[in-house]
């Protein structure tokens, strides 16, 4: 029964590294989303469903035509329209004729979710299978570092494409590699490998820019017109915190002693939004303030088109980046998005960093 899962960046690796680790090699993996894809997603969902939910559709519908079987989706309750994702999916696929099984791992209904994931496992036991999803979420710590090493070093690096050859070679190093031992040396190979094979240019001071706003728009370079890859081509540091890791990594959940990044954030943003949302809307606002804090330079924040969460965040940024000067660039995306319009704000928003940062550089030497 091949199995198939939709495309969600980076992630994607990590659904495959746990799908191998419980012996499924009869895997059907997703291709990155193209303009194909957008369409076939929104030909068959509603006009004014989030984006992501449309892409990923078409990314399922995808799989589906290349013979999966076997399919899964993901429920999260959030208090946005995410937590309706899946059954929606399920509704539409079976409207489609799609006869094959469709598993919905419901995380926050635990025997749902453990009896659904047996689905998975084939002969493995619950121990055994336990083992995969625990491997699985340490190497999404890996794949973690591998991203952000990539948009660090892409900034400075002297010959363009050096570091994304290097990020795509050690992601799949990660996802065949076997064995909690093995698994737990990746972080020495990763960071001695992008120091060993990108050159990059020592005397740079290059600017550094956070992306934040709703999951999807962030995660899935496909969506955001890959925003990151475009600082890197401008000179610009990137970076997001935002990643699945938050969820699923078990061993950074329980780790009380360590306060959390997110925390943190929605700590921050209390001033300005007291409540909770959902999507990322109380971390978009906190994390401006905590990087701004951090020395960072500038923020971009994106959402998709119809998403209320983070369209509440952004009526509310301007006045935090106004109180605290930081540079905030608001960019909305859906399946239409032009490619020219987004380069030149992104590019007019770095040109605006790199003046604020001379015009404080003459203010100190004064």
């Amino acid at each position: 029964m091949p199995l198939g899962f939709p495309y969600l960046g980076t992630f994607t690796h990590v659904m495959e590294s746990i799908a191998r680790g419980m012996n499924r090699d009869d895997l059907i993996l997703p291709n990155e989303p193209t303009y194909r894809t957008k369409q076939l997603g929104s030909r068959h969902a509603s006009e004014f469903v989030c984006t992501p939910f449309k892409i990923i559709l078409g990314s399922l519908l995808e799989v589906i035509e290349r013979g999966a079987t076997q399919v899964i989706g993901t429920v999260h309750v959030d208090f946005c329209r995410l937590g309706y994702y899946a059954p929606l999916w399920k509704l539409i696929l079976e409207d489609l004729g799609y006869t094959g099984d469709i598993i919905c791992l419901n995380w926050f209904d635990k025997p749902d979710f453990f009896r659904n994931f047996k689905k998975l496992t084939g002969d493995l036991n619950a121990i055994q299978a336990f083992q995969a999803f625990r491997i699985g979420w340490i190497k999404n710590r890996y794949f973690d570092l591998v991203e952000k090493l990539l948009y660090s070093y892409g900034a400075t690096e002297i010959s363009k494409g050096s570091a994304k050859a290097v990020a795509d070679k050690l992601n799949r190093t990660i996802v065949h590699t076997m064995g909690e031992r093995n698994v737990r040396k990746l972080p020495r190979l990763i960071k001695e490998t992008f120091k060993e094979e990108v050159e990059v240019d020592e005397k740079a001071d290059p600017l550094k820019v956070i992306i934040m706003g709703e999951l999807y728009a962030v995660i899935e370079p496909a969506i955001n017109l890959y925003v990151m890859r475009k600082l890197n081509d401008l000179g610009v540091v990137a970076y997001t915190p935002i990643t699945f890791r938050r969820w699923i990594d078990l061993g950074y959940r329980l780790n009380f002693f360590k306060r959390k990044q997110h925390d943190i954030a929605i700590k921050k943003a209390k001033p300005y939004l007291g409540h909770r949302l959902g999507g990322k809307a109380r971390e978009s606002i906190g994390c401006t303030i905590y990087y701004k804090e951090k020395g960072w330079d500038g923020l971009i924040h994106l959402y998709p088109f119809t998403c209320m969460p983070e369209i509440i965040s952004r009526s509310i940024l301007p006045q935090v980046s106004k109180d605290y000067d930081m540079p905030v660039l608001s960019l909305v995306v859906d399946e239409h998005t032009g490619e020219a319009g987004f380069q030149t704000r992104v590019e007019a928003f770095v040109d605006l960093l790199e003046r604020k940062r001379n015009e404080n550089d003459k203010n100190k030497v004064k």
